[in-house]
């Protein structure tokens, strides 16, 4: 849980080291996926995280029907959370996504978050 409270700012490319190119295609949707996320813990919006970005096995994870509570719980101390995303891996319907992160405060950490595909979104799986 700890890991979804230090995620924010997203900044991601893919293509050659001299000139980044635009993400697009599923790279893009997952981008977005997790910018989305980003945004709600910056916001303390975690009904948000656990209500329309967490799947179902992630939200029970993280406490079921107290999600939201067990999240804001977990993320009340962070401040300026930022993430980076350096790699976007697909197979299929999943895609682990490696991260570094850090807050005010704390040290940077790299993570890897797991996406999976549900009902035509990208939703999270598993943080770190």
């Amino acid at each position: 849980m700890a890991a979804a409270c230090i995620l924010a700012s997203v900044g991601c490319s893919v293509g050659a080291d001299e000139e980044p190119q635009p993400v697009s295609g599923v790279p893009k949707a997952i981008v977005a996926t997790v910018d989305r996320l980003e945004r709600a813990i910056a916001a303390h919006d975690y009904e948000t995280v656990c209500r329309d970005l967490f799947t179902a096995g992630a939200r029970k994870r993280a406490g079921g029907s107290e999600c939201a509570a067990q999240l804001s719980s977990a993320g009340a101390d962070v401040k300026r959370p930022q993430i980076e995303i350096r790699g976007i891996d697909v197979k299929g319907s999943r895609a682990t996504v490696k991260v570094a992160t850090e807050a005010e405060g704390q040290a940077l950490v790299t993570d890897t978050l797991v996406l999976r595909r549900e009902r035509g979104r990208w939703l999270v799986e598993a943080l770190g």
